[in-house]
């Protein structure tokens, strides 16, 4: 340990403080469904036909947020025209070289 850091003094955090207010009544206790219950015979057909990890991806996609149509469109612009300047950049740093190789080294 640093002699900087030993000269430090201890900093104490305060106690933590109790709730001031105590929860009255018993927990609320979820009712069982054919659901939630494993290996119930009354499931639906979602339930029966669809294994689990599939049902996760769908319980997952529906919590995205898509963006809408006119966000779509606007960044599909915005990549499409960004990807072309890139290319003409690109394909003029290209012509650029093959001129001044073929204008110095490849010179008879």
């Amino acid at each position: 340990m640093s002699r900087a850091l030993r000269r430090q003094p201890l900093v104490q955090k305060p106690p933590a403080k109790t709730p001031s207010f105590k929860p009255s009544g018993g927990r609320l206790v979820k009712k069982q469904t054919a659901a939630t219950v494993e290996g119930a015979k009354h499931l639906s057909f979602y339930d029966r036909r669809v294994p689990r990890p599939v049902r996760d991806i769908i319980a997952e996609l529906k919590k995205v947020t898509w963006p809408t149509r006119e966000e779509t469109t606007r960044l599909t612009v915005a990549v499409v025209a960004v990807s072309i300047t890139i290319g003409l950049l690109l394909g003029g740093v290209d012509i650029g070289f093959n001129w001044l190789v073929d204008n110095t080294l490849l010179r008879k």
